[in-house]
C-alpha cells in the first residue's frame, strides 16, 4: 500500500487524478492542462508517488509494478 501523509485536499485530488491515469501519454496530456503553480505541485506529487512505489517491499513477482511504472513513463 502506498501512503503519503500530510496532504491538503487539493493534493489528495491531484494524486487521485494521477492514480486514475493509465499511461504516460495521459499523464502528459493532463499536465499540459495545468497552470504553472498546479503543474509544479502535480510534478512534485508525481515524484513522491514514484518514490513511494519504488520503496515498497520487493515481492517475488514485480512484473505488475514494473508494468505500471513503465506505463507512466518511468524507465526501468
Amino acid at each position: 500500500m502506498i501512503r503519503i501523509d500530510n496532504l491538503n485536499e487539493k493534493q489528495v485530488k491531484f494524486l487521485d487524478k494521477l492514480w486514475s491515469l493509465d499511461t504516460h501519454k495521459e499523464v502528459s496530456a493532463w499536465f499540459k492542462t495545468l497552470n504553472v503553480e498546479d503543474l509544479t505541485m502535480a510534478l512534485t506529487l508525481y515524484e513522491m508517488l514514484i518514490g513511494q512505489m519504488l520503496e515498497q517491499p520487493a515481492e517475488n513477482d514485480v512484473s505488475m509494478a514494473q508494468s505500471m511504472l513503465q506505463d507512466i513513463g518511468v524507465k526501468i
